[in-house]
């Protein structure tokens, strides 16, 4: 269960003590499954310079099929410390020169101060002291974040989220480099193509930095961690794997200042070592990583739907969820007045009960499927018989309990119809644009596709049950 992309990790923090940072057996190599390259070789000569200490002992790093990775040199037991990445060679947002701190301090985010410090030590070329590192970056072309998808590319996943998410991020880079408006104090910094930009046509100059605004932030967020330090570039680590099953991540020992990875379980001598990014489904994935998982157990769907304002009881029935609701944090939700969005996750049997379809989603059609206000006046006083929420309890009129959940497998079955199409369309597709569609990108478009609707179809099967179960009892 592995992928070649990374992402912004969690926070990480000190662990205890009794781990060991392994010694190399000389003897060992890693499988025939790996590729070893001058970069590699490079790249470990470097690290061990830049480090004055050595990073691992028992990990390589070499190209597989997922890319660069990292391969046990000798047996790893669990619990053994495999790596320990000091502060000093991370790339971090306080390495950027002082001058360049003011022009920025309020008009960007931490990850683009981290693109901003990577694109100028690009432009110092063999004068970097990261010029190894930064070599081993990917390049555009490598990249799959769904960010980098073109309209037609987009097209195959409209029915997810990602959709929208991708083209606001993509707006929201834009205006946070754009508001960078000296940007000649800059130019020292500068590729010379950009400063020969600038001079020529500052109109030419903006096309060029949105074009680099777009990659370098997602260069860095698909890769980097958020440490004490803030957003942090560290490498060597950065060439991890993600397995969703893992229980390894990236903690900071905030006493010796490293950055380290604790293994969760046995690997053999040239078997893949792999952490988890997070606990992220496919969506996320696609678009912050650039990869998705043939089979994501984390795996959700934001669903939006209609709150009818032209209903005759439109505003009692506003004013009756806003009251009874419950916390907004609860399943995600977020409401504009003409629509509401909850997130749907796969139901999942745990002691016996399937738990997953938000009760939150539930109440809401309770609420907006109601016929009268005399049932809007039940409800309240339901609630407040409770602990002041409409989404604990089912009503206690059976009928229309039954009613507000047959609006919702209706809602339900217009998704997953909508899906099914958007998944034959990926297979029967074979004009023009879609055979320009990169196949790597097809199949990242058909596994988010089939896992979100995977979670629909769990919730519809789940709340089919229900309802019958109401009906006969």
């Amino acid at each position: 269960m592995a992928a070649g992309a990374r992402l912004v990790r969690g926070v990480a923090s000190r662990i205890g003590g009794g781990r060991r940072l392994l010694s190399r057996c000389a003897a060992s190599k890693p499988q025939a499954t790996t590729l070893k390259d001058d970069n590699c070789t490079a790249f470990l000569r470097w690290l061990q310079r830049k480090a004055g200490t050595q990073v691992s002992s028992v990990l390589d790093v070499a190209t597989s099929t997922f890319g660069r990775s990292l391969f046990a040199l000798e047996p790893i037991q669990e619990g053994d410390c495999i790596l320990e990445v000091p502060y000093g060679v991370q790339l971090t947002q306080d390495k950027l020169p002082q001058e360049v701190c003011m022009l920025l301090d309020n008009l960007v985010g931490d990850t683009a101060k981290v693109a901003v410090l990577l694109m100028m030590e690009q432009n110092l070329g063999h004068a970097s002291g990261w010029e190894p590192y930064i070599k081993s970056l990917p390049c555009k072309d490598q990249m799959h974040n769904v960010m980098f998808w073109d309209l037609n590319e987009l097209q195959m996943v409209r029915n997810s989220s990602v959709y929208n998410e991708a083209i606001e991020q993509r707006e929201q880079i834009k205006k946070e480099f754009s508001a960078v408006t000296p940007v000649h104090s800059l130019s020292p910094s500068l590729p010379d193509f950009m400063v020969m930009h600038w001079w020529a046509s500052p109109a030419l100059f903006y096309l060029c930095v949105i074009e680099i605004a777009i990659f370098m932030p997602r260069a860095v967020s698909s890769r980097a961690w958020r440490t004490s330090k803030g957003v942090s570039l560290i490498p060597f680590a950065d060439f991890l794997n993600h397995d969703g099953h893992s229980n390894s991540i990236l903690l900071y020992d905030e006493k010796k200042a490293v950055s380290e990875v604790i293994a969760d379980r046995n690997y053999a001598v040239g078997e893949q070592v792999m952490i988890r990014y997070g606990k992220h489904s496919n969506a996320v994935l696609a678009l912050n990583f650039g990869f998705t998982l043939s089979r994501n157990i984390y795996d959700q769907v934001q669903t939006w739907v209609d709150m009818p304002d032209e209903d005759l009881f439109y505003m009692e029935k506003l004013d009756t969820w806003l009251r009874h609701h419950g916390p907004k944090s609860e399943d995600m939700f977020s409401c504009n007045y003409t629509k509401a969005s909850f997130v749907i996750k796969e139901v999942k049997f745990c002691r016996g009960k399937a738990v997953g379809v938000p009760q939150i989603l539930r109440a809401f059609f309770r609420v907006f499927y109601a016929t009268s206000l005399e049932e809007l006046e039940e409800m309240s006083t339901e609630a407040a018989r409770g602990d002041g929420r409409l989404a604990r309890r089912p009503l206690e009129n059976r009928e229309r309990e039954i009613h507000a959940h047959s609006m919702l497998l209706l809602h339900l079955d217009n998704e997953i119809q909508g899906y099914f199409t958007a998944i034959e369309q990926l297979k029967i597709a074979n004009d023009t644009a879609s055979r320009s569609v990169q196949p790597f990108r097809k199949q990242m478009a058909k596994d988010l596709l089939v896992g979100e609707l995977r979670v629909l179809q769990s919730s519809r099967a789940w709340i089919a049950i229900y309802c019958e179960t109401l009906s006969i009892s």
